[in-house]
Parts: C-alpha cells; sequence; structure tokens
C-alpha cells in the first residue's frame, strides 16, 4: 500500500445549494462557478484495450509516503466529524457543526457549532469564537481569502481569518451577492434569471459584464487576470468565447472599459449524455474545457487554444474515475485504486502520488488539494521525508 510517517503531536435554496456548492466530492469534476442550471453530460464510446501498467500498479510501494496530521483540538468525542476547507496551503478552516448523538442514551447535550483555523497546514490548530453558536443548520466556504458561514437565519462573512465577522441577512435566504466572492471575481449568474450571464463580483454585489459573450449560452466561466474564458452546449453545439478587457474611447473621447470577445464551436456527439462543463484556467494561462459525463464515465476533455477547440485524444480510459484536474499541460486523473497523468498525446502514466480514491481540487496558491474519507492530503514536504501530509480528525473516544 503506502508508507506512512507518523509525526510527534504539536501543540445560495439555500441548504442543498450551499452543500453542493462546497465542493465536495459528489460531483466528478469542481465547477468554477455557479451554473446556469442546465442539465448537460455524457458521449459513449467503445474503451480500448488497457495499454497501460494496471491499476494495482498505482498502490505500489513505490507510492510517495504520507505523513498523518492529526488535528489535537479540544473538541468532545461525541461531535460529528468537522468539515474541512482549506484557502491555501497554509490557511484552512475547520468546523464543527454539531453532533448527532450523544455520549449516553440519556438526554441530549449541547453541541454547538466549534471553528478552528489553522496557519501551518494543519500542524497546529487556533479556536475562533462562532458568530451565531446558537444557530442552527451551519455550513461554510472557503477562497479567495473570505470564510463565508451561514446559518438558517443569517450569513456571516470575515476577511481576517475569523477574528471578526460581518452579518447579513436577506428576505429570501439566499447569500448577500458580495459574499459571493469566495467563489473567484467573475461567475454566472443566476439560476433564477431567465438568461444566464456573466457577472463580477465586488463589494458592491454582482455587476454583470456590459459587452456579455456572444454565444447562445453561458454555463461556466474560467478567468486568469483580466482574461475570460466562458462555454455553453447549445443545440448540439459547443460554443466558447474569450474575453479581454480593452479602453475604448466613448463620444466624448474619454476612455472606458469594455470587453472585446472571440468565439467558436464545434459540434458534440450525443450532447444530451453532458450533464456538466467547466472551464479550467491554470496559473500558466493554459485553458482546458471538461465536459463531464454520466459516471463512472471518462470526461471529455478539449485544450482550449485562442478559441480552437482540440479535443485531447484519450487513448485508454481507465474505470472508477473520482476526478480529473489539469495541471501544468497534463490531465490528473485519480481513480478508486489509483492516479495518473495523461498527456497530450492522450496516453496515461502511473502517478506516484497517494491520492487513489482521492477528488483533486486547486487551490488559490495552485496547491493540489486531495479530499477523502473525511480526511484531506496536500503536497508538502517534511523533514521527515514525507512528501504528502494527511489531516484529519479522529476522537480520542466514542
Amino acid at each position: 500500500m503506502r508508507d506512512r510517517v507518523r509525526r510527534p503531536a504539536t501543540t445560495v435554496d439555500r441548504r442543498a445549494l450551499l452543500l453542493s456548492a462546497v465542493r465536495l466530492s459528489a460531483l466528478l469534476l469542481p465547477a468554477v462557478l455557479v451554473s446556469a442550471g442546465c442539465s448537460i453530460g455524457d458521449i459513449r464510446r467503445t474503451p480500448p484495450q488497457r495499454a497501460v501498467p494496471s491499476a494495482e500498479a498505482a498502490v505500489s510501494p513505490r507510492v510517495a509516503a504520507v505523513e498523518e496530521r492529526p488535528m489535537r483540538v479540544p473538541v468532545p468525542p461525541y461531535y460529528d466529524p468537522p468539515h474541512l476547507e482549506f484557502d491555501n496551503a497554509q490557511l484552512g478552516y475547520a468546523l464543527f457543526p454539531g453532533c448527532t448523538r450523544s455520549p449516553d442514551a440519556g438526554d441530549p447535550v449541547p453541541c454547538p457549532p466549534l471553528l478552528f483555523v489553522t496557519f501551518d497546514g494543519g500542524e497546529s490548530w487556533e479556536q475562533r469564537e462562532h458568530p451565531d453558536p446558537a444557530a442552527t443548520e451551519h455550513s461554510m466556504l472557503v477562497g479567495y481569502g473570505s470564510l463565508v458561514l451561514s446559518t438558517a437565519a443569517a450569513w456571516y462573512r470575515s476577511l481576517d481569518a475569523g477574528m471578526t465577522f460581518t452579518r447579513s441577512t436577506r428576505s429570501d435566504g439566499s447569500m448577500p451577492p458580495e459574499f459571493a466572492s469566495w467563489d473567484g471575481p467573475y461567475q454566472v449568474c443566476c439560476q433564477t434569471d431567465p438568461v444566464a450571464r456573466v457577472v463580477e463580483v465586488t463589494e458592491r454585489g454582482i455587476v454583470p459584464l456590459p459587452q456579455q459573450p456572444p454565444i447562445p449560452v453561458v454555463q461556466t466561466v474560467g478567468h486568469l487576470g483580466g482574461k475570460l474564458t466562458v462555454a455553453g452546449l447549445h443545440d448540439g453545439r459547443l460554443h466558447v468565447a474569450s474575453g479581454a478587457q480593452v479602453a475604448r474611447l466613448d463620444d466624448r473621447g474619454v476612455a472606458e472599459p469594455t470587453w472585446q470577445w472571440r468565439t467558436d464551436a464545434v459540434t458534440v456527439a450525443e450532447p444530451d449524455r453532458i450533464r456538466l462543463l467547466v472551464v479550467r484556467v491554470e496559473p500558466s494561462g493554459e485553458r482546458w474545457l471538461i465536459a463531464e459525463r454520466v459516471p463512472p464515465e471518462f470526461p471529455i476533455i478539449w485544450r482550449i487554444d485562442g478559441t480552437r477547440l482540440a479535443q485531447l485524444p484519450i487513448a485508454d480510459l481507465p474505470t472508477g474515475v473520482v476526478s480529473a484536474l489539469p495541471d501544468g499541460g497534463r490531465l490528473l486523473v485519480t481513480t478508486r485504486t489509483g492516479a495518473w497523468s495523461v498527456g497530450s498525446d492522450g496516453q496515461f502514466e502511473v502517478l506516484y502520488w497517494p491520492v487513489q480514491g482521492a477528488y483533486l481540487t486547486r487551490l488559490r496558491d495552485t496547491t493540489v488539494l486531495a479530499r477523502r474519507d473525511g480526511a484531506v492530503l496536500l503536497p508538502l514536504r517534511q523533514p521527515s521525508g514525507a512528501g504528502w501530509v494527511e489531516i484529519s480528525w479522529e476522537p480520542t473516544e466514542r
């Protein structure tokens, strides 16, 4: 299996939408933004014969060692496991929402939510005061420097790692528009609108781009700096638009910002079998478009060159796919039994990472995070020689 190195202990419908937006492993691929609520999905074809090492090779002794990093926090053992989220490789949060059982068969014990923060990749944790411990239905969202907590009655946002919170409520119970910044500055909005639009999330709220991408439907957007990539599937055609912000002179000769778009489209076989589109933009600027299909089928992958869509020729389709994530010109794929790297030629190679069965996402600082079985794994090399750390909470007693 894998080598482990033990380390000594050291000192917005709102509920359902929120729980889906926290990027749990229910989805095969992480959504970059809120989708327009369209049902799209998958292309079937007969898999070729496997021409790469068997899945068992991915769990050979060569897999990188993992250092277990248990959370040492003052939480009663009868609490439910925490919800763990990281903003970058060092800054993370743990929310214990409460407990569904008491230690005895007697009267229930009070289980207020407990909040913790780490600044060193889970090696140590500091407790923070939850802004509404008497409330119910607790959830947490983390990203782009924001910590957003939700309860049945209100929303709370912190921009200083949980030291202070801003409280906000809306009559329909939805997330305050400016709080959506946790999911990035550009998003697709909104599920309740008849036509989805690309919007910018600012402290003033959600501001639609003045020049929308000229494609029939918008379902996903990715961004890097002032450049956007937008895509949507309509009437069997996959449309993509690339936009950049430029200055244009108005009638008075005053420069005003505007968006300039270039588009392309390709025909897709069996478009009704595609259930989700996701644009992924790497830190290098390389752009990918991933069409998630009904599991366990492998997604369809395109590279975006300018506005041209080039489908990745997958030479061999693994079974039991859990996630797929672009990474430095290659595609990382996890299955129930192994991890793989797919090059531009579509060939699979065994990836000796200890992330079999894990769901991969990328943090704001480009760190790859793997999530499985109530734990997160981060590629942080340790003095012990381990290349990864696994952070999880195990109650000391039940």
